[in-house]
């Protein structure tokens, strides 16, 4: 076994660039002979070094970490090392545990989609629902989209938009006329602005196009033959737009209004 080895052929057994090795020397991280020539030499010593290196930019650590580990390392140390990483790998399962459960949660939303009933006034049950939310006044759809963006960029809970079908609008109907008012996100966190009380909801979802300004009145006309009164403002939930489809055909909607007798 040869007692040197050159920086290209270290570069070539740890798959890494010749700058990366300078740079480790540069640090304090590794400290190659030198030739006659003023070449860099590397001895087993560096090799096994170079591994503990490899092993802790793995686990995440920065030059400095990996630098006083080096100058201090022991057994207590090591087993200090490994159980700070294993509590950082064991937050990270939690963390990318709770991002499948919120994807596959969003993909069987925009699989159901296609078993709701549509054009179709409804009375359904719904239990008390959390919500954050912002209320400005909104003049054009688009505004919708991004107060809805500056509503979840403020919530501590990450709130994705893909398949998202808890966000949605609020509409009152004021001076003769349908105006959205706020934007708001369904909640599982202790942090709320305000209930969407339990009770009854007279529901209609509708595929295609924004329409939903004209089916205000006829769900109002509805509600009044069934013998309802309307008991909230009205709420928009856009299930399926432009973030999932580029298809307006495609588009899903959902607008629900408590009721009473």
């Amino acid at each position: 076994m040869k007692k040197y080895y050159k920086i290209n052929e270290i570069a070539k057994l740890y798959h890494i660039q010749p700058d990366s090795l300078r740079y480790y020397e540069k640090v304090g991280l590794i400290h190659p002979m030198r030739s006659k020539k003023n070449y860099r030499l590397y001895t087993l010593n560096d090799i096994y070094v170079l591994n503990i290196i490899r092993d802790c930019l793995k686990l995440g650590y920065d030059t400095q970490q990996i630098k006083a580990y080096l100058d201090h390392r022991s057994v207590d140390q090591t087993i200090q090392f490994l159980e700070e990483e294993e509590q950082l790998i064991q937050s990270q399962i939690k963390e990318l545990s709770q991002k499948l459960s919120s994807i596959q949660t969003r993909i069987h939303a925009i699989k159901a989609t296609n078993e709701m009933r549509f054009n179709t006034f409804e009375i359904l049950p719904y239990p008390q629902r959390y919500c954050r939310y912002l209320k400005e006044h909104i003049d054009q759809d688009q505004e919708i989209d991004f107060l809805l963006t500056k509503l979840t960029e403020s919530m501590e809970e990450d709130v994705s938009i893909l398949g998202n079908m808890d966000s949605g609008s609020i509409i009152e109907f004021k001076d003769h006329a349908y105006v959205y008012t706020s934007v708001f996100v369904l909640t599982k966190g202790e942090v709320y602005d305000f209930c969407l009380e339990a009770g009854m909801y007279c529901t209609y979802t509708y595929r295609g196009a924004y329409q939903s300004k004209q089916i205000f009145q006829e769900m109002n006309q509805w509600i009044k033959a069934q013998g309802y009164e309307i008991a909230s403002p009205y709420l928009e939930f856009l299930l399926i737009d432009v973030h999932e489809t580029k298809d307006v055909e495609e588009y899903v909607t959902s607008i629900q209004v408590k009721v009473k007798q």
